[in-house]
């Protein structure tokens, strides 16, 4: 198993503070939703477990994912129209 390099702990925040530093764009809720389904979503290198159990948010590496910088497929709205 290989270990990821850990980044610079100015870029790291636990998820209360990190929400508290973007209260326009995130909510708590989501960020933890995030962390929940990172295996199924693509944020898995967003986050960082410490050995304490504590859930570290990257903050430049979430932010890219949150804000579909990286490349990954935004979903589409439906080309259904609504009947009158």
């Amino acid at each position: 198993m290989t270990t990821r390099a850990i980044p610079p702990t100015s870029e790291l925040f636990p998820a209360t503070d990190f929400v508290a530093r973007h209260p326009s764009i995130l909510t708590l809720n989501r960020v933890k939703w995030a962390a929940r389904n990172r295996a199924i979503n693509g944020a898995s290198s967003a986050f960082y477990d410490t050995r304490g159990g504590e859930l570290l948010v990257h903050e430049p590496e979430f932010l890219r994912w949150f804000l579909r910088l990286d490349g990954r497929s935004k979903p589409r709205a439906s080309a259904r129209r609504r009947q009158r």
